[in-house]
């Protein structure tokens, strides 16, 4: 396992006015080599959101763009990223995560991300690579993600499995295959838009 960074806790802070993003910066993250620490012990405590990008994938075939009921035109995991999506749950269970909701774009690789590192999951249309829509389509879906983060309140953890693109538009970071972001959600109001990234977690293949 590797740990693809450790941050501050309240490092960044987003607000939503009307639809400009302002990032306030609370100190520098430090993406530094390390245990992982602080993003188990804030998994822990539980009441926080996971972003997850899909494990590692075979580039030489496949539509990355494509939904396709059968997968076989898709952009499916290679044996590496079914490896890793195996090992992120272990990582949950070796770890003593309570995970209350797992949801994950309708694309087959975060689809078999999902199920091979928890089991259960459900399909979150919201999910889908935003590159693959109109525009006016990937910014409704990641208002309505940003809600969910921001005002996710349970007693376990929330995992949502998506795409490089959407997870560097939500917090301005680009993630790896297979590594994940924790995020705190801040919302007190319906429609509130505010969230903390805590840390970043890679899991090797």
């Amino acid at each position: 396992m590797k740990n693809g960074g450790k941050a501050m806790k309240r490092v960044w802070k987003a607000w939503v006015f009307g639809s400009v993003w302002v990032w306030s910066l609370f100190g520098a993250p430090s993406w530094a080599e390390g245990s992982g620490d602080d993003f188990w012990a804030a998994l822990q405590e539980g009441g926080k959101v996971v972003l997850i990008r899909h494990a590692q994938i075979d580039r030489e075939f496949g539509d990355a763009f494509l939904l396709d009921s059968s997968c076989f035109s898709e952009r499916n995991l290679n044996e590496d990223g079914k490896a890793q999506a195996k090992k992120i749950g272990e990582e949950f269970r070796a770890h003593s995560i309570q995970v209350d909701q797992v949801l994950a774009s309708p694309h087959c690789r975060t689809q078999d991300t999902a199920r091979l590192a928890f089991g259960e999951f459900e399909v979150m249309p919201e999910l889908r690579l935003i590159r693959a829509l109109p525009e006016e389509k990937a910014k409704a879906n990641l208002r309505v993600t940003r809600q969910w983060i921001s005002q996710f309140n349970g007693e376990g953890n929330l995992i949502l499995v998506t795409h490089r693109p959407n997870i560097g538009e939500l917090i301005y970071q680009r993630l790896q295959p297979g590594e994940m972001a924790v995020l705190e959600p801040l919302g007190s109001e319906p429609g509130d838009t505010v969230f903390d990234l805590i840390a970043r977690y890679s899991v090797a293949p």
